[in-house]
């Protein structure tokens, strides 16, 4: 390619990257000069510039190119772990919260479609028959013929890579050649619309959505475009909605304007309404009125490992085992580890019934109901946990955390300084710490704490809360990426 191409080239760059976002730097510049080559010769087009004034004034050539040149790759059940997420905790929080009207869902860049009917399929799963009637699913996406394929409705082998053959049986019609016709039942409750998610204006169907997913779109656009697409959305989005990325995506997206949260191990962006600092305050007053406090500790003196003379909690006791404790608390753990949470809590009632004084019940206890977002109760269990044993890193670990949840940055540090010292490989209590230090601008401290974390994981020699039960589904490369992401951050910053 002569100079004269590059130059002719870079304007249709800067025309694809001003009207839709999309980039073509390095490797992906020979796909865009394909494509315009493919169009000029298609239409006997022999000089760049009368194809780059057609594509500039004609909008239906400028949407053929894009067609062209955007990369469809998707399949059924794409990131299964955040269609769980969706399903069996996002949707009923919402469902369990809305008075009246659907729960809307929008999926942005759905290529062909099968993001949202996946959504869809999953929903009938779940709620049978009244799905239609309970959730509206939208998809969107520039791509003009992408869109027309995803009404019609018919998938090849591609889509189906690794799709549950049941599910295949049961929503989907053989078409001959290889290929399957989603049924009329599911077709019916998706809507399809172009949208130029770069454009001046959204098309009413994506309105008020109460959640959003993006996922694996951000890749194609440069970051200034990735911020403000990111921005317009977080916009869109209902007070207390949701709003996934790409698990590749998830850290280019921290920005401050949603806030970041993490569930079943996994991290997402939600809107959470704007609190007042009275309000705030006085919300605080009343939990720490309503606060269950944990029984007084005895205590002796001690030296901490930095050489002070400190107090340290004498550890009590422990009482006669009762028989058959051990075998039960055991049940509930894998109970939990399967994903049955109310059998095992459940379970853990009736063992705490037997023997109160069994720190572990306790501490398994709150583990479930902070993963379930029931913060309070998840208080209540990790107090009682550190009553009978206030050498219990496990409580003083999840306090922090429900500390934390309650804006209560001053009595989350407070636990999560508990756990390191009880426990200095307890890496979650170092990530923490770097979060709340790092969002107060302290970016030193910050990145010491992010620091610890990244050593401590990558020794691959876990601490004694995860030897045990907690957590039960802390995803470590999860956290090593935020880590990551955020020291080369403060980098940036100059600290």
């Amino acid at each position: 390619m002569t100079d004269a191409d590059t130059i002719k080239l870079d304007r249709f760059k800067e025309l694809l990257l001003s009207r839709c976002g999309l980039s073509f730097e390095k490797e992906r510049a020979v796909t865009l000069g394909a494509g315009v080559h493919r169009r000029m010769t298609s239409l006997g087009i022999e000089e760049p510039d009368v194809y780059r004034a057609l594509v500039s004034g004609n909008e239906a050539e400028f949407h053929r190119l894009v067609e062209l040149l955007t990369v469809n790759e998707t399949y059924f059940f794409r990131e299964p772990d955040h269609l769980k997420l969706l399903i069996e905790r996002l949707i009923p929080e919402i469902v369990k919260d809305r008075k009246q009207g659907q729960v809307r869902i929008v999926s942005a860049g759905c290529s062909t479609g099968e993001e949202p009917y996946s959504i869809a399929m999953l929903l009938r799963e779940r709620y049978g028959a009244e799905s239609g009637k309970l959730f509206a699913i939208v998809g969107v996406d520039i791509d003009a013929n992408a869109i027309a394929r995803a009404q019609e409705g018919f998938f090849g082998k591609a889509s189906f890579r690794g799709t549950d053959t049941t599910l295949i049986e049961r929503y989907f019609e053989p078409a001959g050649m290889g290929e399957y016709r989603i049924r009329e039942e599911i077709r019916r409750d998706v809507v399809f619309e172009i949208a130029n998610l770069l454009g001046t204006a959204y098309p009413p169907v994506m309105g008020s959505p109460d959640i959003i997913l993006y996922r694996n779109v951000s890749i194609y656009f440069p970051v200034q475009v990735q911020h403000r697409i990111f921005s317009r959305l977080a916009e869109l989005l209902n007070e207390g909605g949701y709003l996934l990325v790409g698990a590749t995506e998830t850290m280019h997206h921290d920005l401050g304007i949603l806030s970041l949260v993490e569930q079943d191990a996994l991290f997402l962006y939600r809107k959470l309404p704007k609190i007042h600092i009275g309000d705030r305050r006085g919300q605080r007053r009343a939990g720490h009125a309503n606060e269950q406090q944990p029984a007084p500790k005895h205590s002796h003196g001690a030296t901490s490992r930095r050489g002070h003379a400190s107090v340290v909690p004498e550890r009590p006791v422990p009482p006669a085992v009762v028989p058959g404790i051990h075998a039960l608390f055991d049940d509930a753990l894998e109970l939990a580890r399967t994903n049955r949470p109310d059998a095992a809590i459940e379970l853990l009632e009736t063992l705490i019934e037997r023997d109160g004084s069994f720190v572990k019940a306790h501490a398994l206890k709150g583990s479930i109901l902070l993963n379930l977002s029931r913060y309070g109760e998840a208080r209540d269990a990790c107090n009682r946990a550190l009553a009978n044993d206030p050498l219990c890193l496990e409580a003083s670990l999840m306090l922090g955390i429900v500390a934390r949840h309650a804006e209560d940055g001053e009595e989350a540090l407070k636990r999560f300084r508990e756990a390191i010292y009880l426990d200095s490989s307890c890496w979650p209590a170092h990530f923490y710490t770097a979060e709340i230090v790092y969002s107060r601008g302290d970016r030193k401290r910050a990145r010491s704490g992010y620091e610890s974390t990244l050593r401590i994981l990558d020794t691959g020699a876990p601490g004694e809360h995860e030897r045990a039960y907690f957590p039960l589904a802390f995803k470590s490369d999860q956290f090593a990426a935020i880590c990551r992401h955020k020291l080369s951050l403060i980098k940036e910053q100059g600290t």
